[in-house]
């Protein structure tokens, strides 16, 4: 009887987890990086489309050195003066959410700007891999328990 409780309690917390409503989802920021000839422009962005407003955001070389800082207007969009050619990080901040993007400046200007995007995990395959160790924790616990009472 024990063991059915416990089961039913597990399945439901599963259930409500995976079925909770949307709004209560956090959501993820990222940002592009258009490097252009005359200019660079950064926008930051949630996943849900909102712009990330004010947003604080350093550029890196590849040396670690700061080579420009600045933040996002309203519309998560910062531009600023085209950069020497090589390596950098763009890092943004906004509300505790943080976006890396690598990016690279070539030493001919294009005629046409190179966007860069940040990488992100499917959400899909993360609730995946996350619901399955957790499972498989409780299931290892449980064969555990099980065997140190008999």
């Amino acid at each position: 009887m024990r063991v059915l409780r416990s089961t039913v309690l597990a399945i439901s917390v599963t259930a409500g987890a995976l079925f909770a409503p949307g709004a209560v989802r956090a959501h993820d920021m990222n940002a592009t990086v258009k490097v252009g000839p005359e200019s660079v422009r950064v926008e930051v962005y949630f996943e849900d489309d909102l712009p990330a407003e004010f947003a604080k955001v350093s550029v890196t070389n590849s040396a670690g050195a700061e080579v420009a800082t600045g933040t996002t207007d309203d519309r998560g969009v910062w531009t600023f003066p085209a950069l020497a050619p090589g390596e950098y990080v763009l890092a943004a901040k906004c509300i505790g959410h943080t976006a890396t993007v690598p990016f690279s400046v070539a030493g001919e200007p294009e005629a046409a700007p190179v966007s860069y995007t940040g990488a992100r995990l499917n959400k899909t395959v993360g609730l995946t891999v996350g619901a399955g160790g957790l499972l498989g924790v409780s299931a290892v616990f449980w064969l555990l328990r099980r065997r140190y009472r008999e």
